[in-house]
């Protein structure tokens, strides 16, 4: 009889402690996104006489990355002169505004300049390699004119 309960209690240990592992990996806490890193502009870029560059600025609602018409407009401009010039190279300065976290703003920031990137790709007369695509949150980088708030900044060069 000693060997029944010994076996038995030995039984009820090894599922009880299987079941409390499983229920443990059933909802495992998701892992925090990663910080979007702070990504300006080349020093270069930012120090160049305006009038070595044409900027053009592509405008946002406040936390949204959706391109409206007047900026597909301008994407098209810009499409075009990149076409045109084989020497010309855009660089892409997404910002944000002060609302929010400084992590959130630079996540947004980021898919703007990605958003601009991808419409700019989508046109087929930009090549990729003809782009630098940066992001800077609502942060001024130093040596760089005021960028305005919610926009994407592109600048040929």
């Amino acid at each position: 009889m000693r060997i029944l309960q010994r076996n038995t209690t030995r039984v009820v240990a090894t599922a009880a402690f299987a079941l409390l592992a499983g229920c443990a990996q059933m909802n495992p806490q998701p892992a925090p996104p990663a910080p979007v890193a702070y990504n300006p502009p080349a020093a270069a870029v930012a120090a160049m006489p305006t009038a070595d560059a044409t900027h053009y600025r592509i405008g946002f609602a406040s936390g949204s990355s959706q391109i409206d018409s007047a900026g597909m407009a301008t994407v098209a401009s810009v499409a075009d002169l990149i076409q045109a010039n084989a020497a010309l190279t855009a660089t892409l300065v997404g910002t944000a505004d002060a609302l929010g976290s400084d992590a959130s703003n630079m996540a947004l920031s980021k898919k703007r300049s990605i958003v601009v990137h991808n419409a700019l790709l989508r046109t087929g007369k930009v090549a990729e390699a003809r782009l630098d695509t940066r992001w800077v949150g609502e942060r001024q980088p130093d040596a760089t004119p005021e960028l305005a708030v919610r926009s994407v900044e592109i600048i040929l060069h």
